[in-house]
């Protein structure tokens, strides 16, 4: 049962205690029910006033054993209600209304689905570039995530479609399936995507079998955590000055630079001019290191002796650039205008 509903419990158990007596007495006794209620009252309250009339042998016996039946019930009624104001449960059943009206408020958000390791790694990065996030777990006060004030959760099991659309899963731009287990993955995947057709959908992969199965899902990407960590250890012993270098572009730190990707909007400058005749050097101060078209393939102009420089920009193709907030701000503004 859920604390607001063992409190509003908490608070009928008297009523009811009240209404059973007051139907008692005026049954057994014979009495108004008006004196039959005050006999209930002070009976519960043990004010010792003194009984209303004598009472029958039939009486005595049920006033016993509803003075007992009282003491019981009071007592539960006042522990729930204390329990509730001193052990937080006010300020929890408070901070998950807002959460609700919060998450019911979002659009072109991201969900994410396990708030384990890795999921708490997506969205202390999701949080950083100050992106709208819902994480989905069926335990969020295990989770290290679940002691921030301000992330917003959904409880329950992500591969229920009820939790999905409680977490706006038609409103929402994104998913990131990062649970424990590849089956529970391939499943939040399979209905993520039945659900919201144009969502992206990134997931996460234990086992390479398993990479298939996701993508046939309807996954757009399948992240392995092994694969990609033996590749950073193996990048680190061959090429440790490349990896410092990247370390400093997207650490946590507050980097001279950065690397970021701006798409190409309809009406920008950009459009249909070679990159070196565009001057984003010479007026932005970012560097372009390279394009992407609408398909996410990088856009290389082999014949080209300028190489990069002499790919010509189209509309809706990705450019990615490194530079520091400014200099990016500036690129932003020419790729949108």
């Amino acid at each position: 049962m859920s604390p607001i509903l063992r409190v509003a419990f908490a608070f009928m158990v008297p009523i009811l205690l009240v209404l059973g007596g007051t139907l008692g007495y005026a049954w057994i006794e014979g009495w108004s029910l008006w004196e039959s209620l005050y006999m209930t009252v002070i009976t519960i309250t043990t004010v010792g006033y003194g009984e209303v009339h004598p009472l029958s042998p039939m009486g005595q016996r049920f006033t016993v054993l509803f003075l007992m039946f009282s003491f019981v019930a009071v007592g539960y009624s006042v522990t729930t209600v204390i329990s509730f104001v001193f052990e937080g449960q006010i300020v929890h059943a408070m901070r998950e209304r807002r959460m609700k009206r919060m998450i019911s408020n979002l659009k072109d958000h991201y969900i994410i689905c396990g708030a384990g390791v890795v999921g708490k790694e997506v969205a202390q990065e999701l949080k950083r570039a100050c992106v709208p996030f819902v994480i989905v777990d069926k335990d969020p006060a295990r989770s290290e995530l679940g002691r921030d004030e301000t992330a917003l959760f959904v409880a329950g099991h992500a591969e229920d479609d009820e939790v999905l659309v409680e977490a706006g899963i038609h409103r929402a731009k994104g998913l990131i399936a990062v649970l424990r287990e590849d089956a529970l993955n391939v499943f939040v995947v399979l209905s993520a995507r039945q659900a919201n057709p144009d969502l992206t959908i990134v997931a996460r992969a234990a086992e390479e079998r398993t990479i298939g199965k996701l993508m046939t899902a309807g996954a757009d990407r399948v992240m392995s955590p092994y694969q990609l960590a033996g590749r950073r250890i193996a990048s680190v012993l061959l090429r440790p000055s490349i990896v410092d270098f990247l370390d400093v572009v997207v650490g946590e730190g507050e980097a001279a630079m950065r690397l970021e990707q701006f798409p190409v909007c309809e009406g920008s400058s950009l459009v249909g001019k070679q990159l070196k005749e565009t001057e984003i050097g010479q007026r932005t101060g970012a560097i372009v290191v390279g394009i992407q078209g609408p398909d996410g393939k990088p856009r290389v102009d082999p014949a080209a002796s300028a190489g990069l420089w002499g790919v010509t920009i189209h509309q809706d193709n990705v450019l990615i650039a490194l530079g520091s907030d400014s200099q990016l701000n500036r690129l932003k503004d020419m790729a949108e205008q």
